[in-house]
């Protein structure tokens, strides 16, 4: 390629802030803004893809507007990585670009040993790699690109392990939100040992995730001179961490074993508990088929030796999709504590808790009392489990494990709703039945299109409005209505709704609130004064329609799928009289189905009440006296 730095679509997508379908969308559409502006062509193929020139590539973005990303020129260098060149060895140079403060493109290999061999004497992490690598001149250049147009070096190993290198290597490590997690707990760990700071030691697994949680902690151990141990060291010295290979106790350790098979993963859990010293608190993530589930035959008698040193304080199931590498497994957490014995250590099933009731603040807020053995705390995810059933065979973690909740309800306030919903469900339902007689029928079926009603003037469209819902008011008397329900309980204050959407339709008695896609749906408003939710939609019936609003929206809800608009909708034409009938008769219809949607709702009120009351001991329930006679 003649040293021309280059960029793969994937790395296109990255400098303008977009997804990669975009990229190609670009590729495939050379009118921007009603002028021509053909996608650059490529200038080399690379193991099967596509190499493009990156100053091509930034002047066409500037021409263009195409992206999100306002300095594309600063940061298109950081991206351009020269074919053929390992992550590792770009890590080494910008080690030593970084320790030196010297930039490497006009050095020679000599001089680079020179200037590695100064700053790593001992040979503890750098000075065997840059004796070993094979850095051309357009590697050279690259990294002092980098550096140049990165914030920091921290910044410029972050690019690097995220671009075309990092991605070479295959390695998928935890998703943002359990680095978060992890984060928290590992914080909460030191805190307990020492609140001004304690030492992270490092003993196995991802380095980029020890690298992470480094920083809360401010010192990292990492002990062992193997190729790991030296990347990790590597890594620390550009984000200038304070590093050594040894610290006294007390200390956090941190050990991954994910991606590791059974047996592995029960020596590594094994070896962590051997080496805590007395107040250590280990962290292990992994499998929670290793750290949580029920393990049958010697790896279940493996784990539990591992247990009966009573070190577990603390034992987490994770909910799935935390880990790239296989985003449908869960992942487990143990926290262990050296020289404490521990009977009953604490447990959740994290993944029996909903969406809206995750906190990783109150989760570390667990764990500290839980190493603190703060048995007067009310815990919102943790309860303690008996090690005992553990040690017998049975899961570490039982899955839906979560802590008692507090009854929050008065007796008075379970039996009013019980009663409430019994006032419904006691009352008898009116039968809804209807006289048919048979008729001659007809041989042409009479049927209009909307468009045609519409065009004769029988019906009236009128679009709904994009309400947003945190405009809604508990005391709202103008209710916003959606065909497919998408707004119910939704409700706008009189003025909101005048202020806040001064030009939206309001229904009036009789409106036929309708939706097209995804499938069609309909219902009547007999009050009318409600707002309508976009994309929901209004037909407004006149005379001469042929047609009642009841009648009309039964017929909508049962038009097929399909991707018909809603002028094309056939609507059948009736006799005057047959009209008023059927239109009469569907509204019994639906009043009965009104009927029947209420007591369902109070029968599930009711259910609910029973089992919270029941649960909480604040009701019982008597059953229904038999006299002798069987009545």
């Amino acid at each position: 390629m003649g040293g021309v730095a280059t960029l793969s679509l994937r790395d296109i997508a990255d400098l303008a802030g977009v997804r990669r379908s975009v990229v190609s969308m670009w590729r495939n559409r050379p009118v921007v803004r009603g002028q021509h502006h053909p996608f650059p062509e490529p200038v080399a193929m690379v193991n099967g893809v596509e190499q493009f020139g990156r100053d091509e590539i930034v002047e066409w973005l500037g021409r263009t507007g195409r992206g999100r990303n306002a300095e594309q020129r600063l940061d298109a260098p950081t991206l351009s990585v020269p074919a053929g060149v390992s992550l590792e060895d770009l890590v080494t140079l910008l080690c030593l670009q970084t320790l030196s403060g010297q930039e490497l493109t006009d050095t020679t290999a000599v001089e680079r040993e020179h200037l590695a061999a100064e700053h790593d004497p001992g040979d503890a992490f750098l000075l065997r790699e840059v004796r070993t690598v094979d850095a051309p001149r357009d590697v050279l250049g690259f990294i002092d690109d980098l550096v140049e147009a990165s914030f920091g070096p921290a910044e410029a190993l972050a690019s690097l392990e995220r671009g075309r290198a990092g991605r070479a290597t295959g390695a998928r490590d935890l998703t943002d939100e359990a680095v978060e997690l992890l984060r928290a707990v590992v914080r909460t760990c030191g805190s307990h040992i020492d609140p001004e700071g304690v030492p992270l030691m490092f003993t196995g697994g991802s380095s980029s995730l020890a690298l992470s949680l480094a920083d809360d902690l401010g010192r990292l151990i990492v002990r062992g001179d193997g190729i790991k141990g030296r990347a990790l060291l590597r890594r620390a010295k550009i984000r200038d961490l304070d590093v050594s290979t040894n610290a006294p106790a007390p200390r956090v350790h941190l050990w991954s074993v994910l991606g590791q098979v059974v047996d592995e993963a029960l020596d590594a859990l094994d070896e962590l508990v051997l080496d805590l010293a007395k107040d250590d608190v280990g962290v292990a993530v992994g499998p929670a088929g290793v750290l949580c589930d029920r393990l049958n035959g010697g790896q279940e008698r493996r784990r539990a030796h591992t247990l009966r040193s009573r070190t577990l304080a603390v034992a987490v199931r994770l909910p799935r999709g935390l880990w790239r590498e296989a985003h449908r497994q869960a992942l487990g957490l143990w926290i262990c504590v050296g020289g404490r014995s521990t009977s009953r250590p604490f447990v959740s099933d994290l993944a029996a808790f909903a969406d809206d009731e995750a906190s990783t603040t109150d989760l570390a807020a667990d764990v500290a009392a839980a190493l603190a053995d703060d048995s007067r705390r009310s815990f919102r995810y943790l309860r303690p489990h008996d090690l005992h059933r553990v040690l017998s065979g049975s899961a570490v973690v039982p899955r839906g494990a979560r802590p008692p909740r507090w009854g929050t309800s008065s007796t008075t306030q379970q039996l009013d709703r019980i009663q409430a919903a019994t006032v419904v469900t006691a009352t008898p339902v009116p039968p809804f039945d209807l006289l048919v007689i048979s008729a001659p029928g007809t041989v042409l079926l009479r049927q209009r299109s909307l468009a045609e009603l519409k065009e004769a003037g029988s019906v009236q469209m009128h679009r709904g409005k994009r309400i947003d819902p945190q405009h809604s008011s508990p005391h709202g008397t103008v209710p916003v209505l959606s065909a497919d329900g998408a707004t119910a309980g939704v409700a706008l204050d009189p003025f909101d709704a005048d202020r806040l959407y001064p030009g939206a339709r309001r229904t009036e008695p009789g409106d036929v609130v309708f939706l097209e896609k995804p499938r069609p749906r309909a219902l009547v408003d007999p009050r009318g004064g409600a707002l309508v939710g976009s994309p929901s939609r209004i037909l407004r019936l006149g005379t001469g329609a042929g047609i009642g609003p009841n009648t009309l929206a039964a017929i909508i809800n049962q038009l097929p799928d399909g991707p018909f608009e809603w002028q094309t909708w056939n609507i059948p034409t009736f006799d005057a009289a047959a009209a008023d009938q059927l239109e009469a008769t569907l509204m019994a219809a639906a009043r009965y189905r009104s009927e029947l949607d209420r007591r369902l709702d109070a029968i599930q009120k009711l259910v609910t009440t029973l089992i919270d009351g029941v649960t909480a001991g604040t009701v019982a329930v008597i059953p229904p006296m038999v006299t002798p006679e069987g009545r």
